[in-house]
């Protein structure tokens, strides 16, 4: 497997004896008006971590689930970047802006005829599947070498990039002209201030968005996040490990593999995985390529790993071996 470079921000200082040395996945509930560099900032002055970074960024105006990683669970970011994302957002006819959200300047306006709850559920059925989409010129993408929002700020004209997106589901919510709200699950990468535009463009409206929540983002969901304001309390009160999620846990989505204490160590001194290392019958056992996370008897993630190639075409009988992606923990 070849490991996506992830889209985080990782900030590091030297150790002291204050620094908080836990490691686990915080999801933060992002207020507006930051970017993810700035509560990542934040985060780390408040938990006083040697390293935080996060998976996956949020626009400034945007707010709900931010995945924190900190310390060691820096190291899982490979890992969670390719997991869908959820939105609730809402989409504001009538009025185009430069940025295609509201904290832009508007470029357009018209007064179009109120549309009907029929025509905007019509139109999201033809955004289902994979859709290209424009990036947005206010936006992190880099084109030659600069993003592409300082570009447009410099007022350098370019063409933005087109890239293949996914949306699993567009469910149309609720319409108070001008603005309809709408709920969608998609790919990574998916920019859904573009979405809620293009829709209305479909629709023969100027648009842009007005208001975007994320809900989630694979496995994580609002109901794990907790405010700046609650992680001052939490941090205060020394209950960080309540809301901190392991990292075993956080890998959820991913199938697991057993393992001895004196195996774990060795995997972390270097040593090589196979499928008579494994606890538990696996006989006859359909290998997936992976990846694999890779557990001790106590449920402490020793690594992420995937099939070897050379395994592909192998009898059930035959020993599997196992490439080693990621590190975590202790060697001892």
């Amino acid at each position: 497997m070849s490991l996506p470079t992830p889209f985080m921000h990782e900030t590091r200082e030297p150790q002291s004896e204050d620094i908080f040395s836990g490691s686990g996945v915080l999801i933060l509930d992002k207020p507006a008006g930051f970017t993810s560099h700035d509560i990542v900032q934040q985060v780390k002055k408040k938990l006083r971590a040697a390293k935080v970074g996060h998976g996956g960024t949020l626009d400034p105006f945007a707010t709900g689930v931010l995945v924190l990683l900190v310390n060691e669970a820096t190291k899982l970011a490979p890992f969670l970047v390719d997991q869908e994302k959820r939105y609730l957002f809402k989409v504001h006819f009538g009025v185009e802006t430069d940025t295609l959200d509201s904290t832009g300047e508007v470029v357009a306006r018209q007064s179009p005829p109120p549309l009907l709850e029929r025509e905007i559920r019509e139109a999201c059925g033809t955004f289902i599947g994979e859709i290209q989409q424009t990036v947005p010129r206010y936006s992190a993408v880099q084109v030659g070498g600069q993003r592409l929002y300082r570009l447009a700020r410099l007022g350098v004209q370019v063409t933005p990039p087109s890239r293949t997106v996914k949306i699993k589901r567009l469910s149309f919510c609720e319409l108070r002209w001008p603005e309809a709200t709408f709920e969608v699950i998609c790919s990574k990468g998916t920019y859904v201030r573009s979405l809620g535009v293009d829709l209305a463009q479909y629709l023969n409206c100027k648009a842009h968005v007005s208001q975007l929540r994320r809900l989630g983002s694979g496995s994580f969901d609002l109901r794990q996040a907790v405010t700046l304001e609650q992680l001052d309390v939490i941090v205060t009160k020394s209950e960080l490990d309540q809301v901190l999620i392991a990292q075993a846990q956080a890998l959820a989505g991913y199938p697991e593999l057993r393992v001895s204490h004196p195996t774990a160590k060795r995997i972390r001194q270097g040593g090589g995985l196979n499928s008579t290392q494994i606890l538990g019958s696996h006989r006859g056992r359909a290998w997936l390529g992976g990846p694999y996370k890779v557990l001790d008897p106590e449920s402490n993630l020793v690594a992420m790993a995937e099939r070897s190639t050379k395994a592909i075409e192998v009898r059930p009988e035959r020993e599997i071996t196992f490439k080693t992606l990621r590190v975590f923990g202790p060697v001892a």
